[in-house]
């Protein structure tokens, strides 16, 4: 399925909620992101706050597995582990994870909708990591990243669906 058929130009980024309306769309979504990762074995999936959690706890729940909330500062009760980075506007902001919401030596897969800078994908990997969970893949509906920041994210098994070209009128 073409996705890109499904955006439509938003402020400095596109809006998905067209492909999310759309029954046909939003399940091919959700089922091709879970097929990246079906063989290899994942103890639960973290998401990153906003669109990350419209893909990310129906993609936990085709692998049967549970869901991690990666938040926006201030959001969480009780002990956190933080995060702070500049993100894809500038601006400089926290994530935050609950200490106790992954067991040493689980096995990760994050989740999120667009990665472009790459700060915050890096910034949810430092929590999961702190908590002592191994990231074992990172799946994206959309990747805007340059070369160098694709290849350095290879290393925790990182799958696409879309990637942006410079015609995209986004």
């Amino acid at each position: 399925m073409n996705y890109k058929d499904f955006l439509r130009p938003g402020k400095g980024a596109a809006d998905i909620t067209p492909l999310l309306n759309n029954r046909a769309a939003f399940n091919s979504l959700i089922d091709d992101l879970i097929s990246l990762f079906v063989s290899i074995q994942i103890d639960k999936v973290a998401c990153v706050e906003g669109r990350g959690f419209l893909l990310g706890a129906p993609v936990a729940y085709g692998l049967k597995v549970g869901v991690v909330p990666i938040r926006s500062q201030g959001k969480l009760k009780n002990k956190v582990f933080s995060e702070t980075l500049i993100d894809y506007s500038g601006k400089e902001k926290a994530l935050e994870m609950h200490e106790d919401a992954i067991n040493t030596s689980e096995k990760i897969l994050l989740i999120d909708d667009w990665v472009e800078t790459g700060a915050t994908i890096k910034a949810a990997i430092k929590l999961i990591e702190k908590c002592g969970g191994k990231v074992v893949g990172i799946g994206a509906f959309m990747d805007d990243t340059k070369d160098d920041l694709r290849e350095e994210l290879k290393k925790y098994n990182y799958q696409y669906l879309e990637k942006v070209v410079a015609d995209d009128k986004f």
